[in-house]
């Protein structure tokens, strides 16, 4: 389920009144006769995100927060949907010293 804004519309540029985002964009960036296909003939991807961080996390807390960077890889269009069927999800998390902690996106396309 797409978020709800509650704010106006902002105004749009000529002759795009009506267009809507391609969720499905990322897979015109694959060749889909070299992927194992997913849920609706879509290729499957490995998606995994490291968490470097200076204290661990619960791993509920961690993979539960993945939930809305996974839903912006989508509608960028980096993959097809963020279904099981499309989706292999790992969560990674190291502790590190504070200059060091990042978030690091892996997108592989299982075949």
């Amino acid at each position: 389920m797409e978020p709800q804004s509650y704010l106006p519309d902002p105004p749009h540029p000529a002759g795009l009144h009506n267009a809507q985002p391609k969720h499905d964009a990322g897979t015109q960036l694959l060749d889909p006769h070299q992927a194992q296909k997913g849920g609706k003939g879509r290729p499957r991807f490995l998606v995994t995100i490291t968490r470097y961080g200076s204290r661990p996390l619960d791993v509920d807390n961690g993979a539960g927060g993945c939930k809305p960077l996974l839903d912006a890889i989508r509608y960028e269009g980096l993959i097809p949907d963020d279904d099981p069927a499309t989706i292999e999800f790992q969560f990674r998390q190291y502790q590190v010293k504070k200059p060091y902690r990042r978030t690091e996106v892996l997108i592989e396309q299982i075949s």
